[in-house]
């Protein structure tokens, strides 16, 4: 009989510590990577109308290589996992690096250039519209 006690007893407290935990993290917080209701070149951000397609991928660009004029018909998520980058847009410069996130305007043109000393290495999600293209190359 005793040890059946000493079973329910572990049992009980199993299920206390984990109904009262279920919902913590592994490592205990959580760490916000960006929260933004506008674009990394200040703009509100754009959604269009359409069936979404959410499609994630990495990015990269080699030491002092640009990345061509283009525009984007939906919102894109850059996130920065190594490197420098300069984004141009209009003649106005914006500067992110390891670490860094934001969101790419819609529709308008802008490019960008691996300034840093390494590969930019960076997490793309593209919040998208099905049938659409990630990214339009500009002449």
């Amino acid at each position: 009989m005793k040890k059946e006690a000493k079973m329910r007893k572990v049992f009980l407290i199993l299920i206390l510590f984990f109904g009262f935990h279920a919902p913590v993290y592994a490592d205990g917080h959580v760490k916000r990577i960006l929260s933004t209701s506008q674009t990394g070149m200040g703009n509100d951000i754009v959604y269009p109308s359409g069936k979404a397609k959410i499609t994630a991928f990495e990015f990269t660009v080699p030491i002092g290589s640009p990345v061509v004029p283009h525009t984007h018909s939906f919102p894109v998520l850059i996130m920065i996992q190594e490197g420098e980058i300069e984004l141009i847009q209009d003649g106005k410069s914006y500067f992110y690096k390891a670490g860094d996130a934001f969101i790419e305007d819609v529709g308008i043109v802008h490019e960008s250039k691996n300034i840093g000393t390494v590969p930019v290495k960076a997490l793309v999600v593209a919040m998208g519209i099905e049938g659409q293209k990630i990214m339009t190359p500009v002449k």
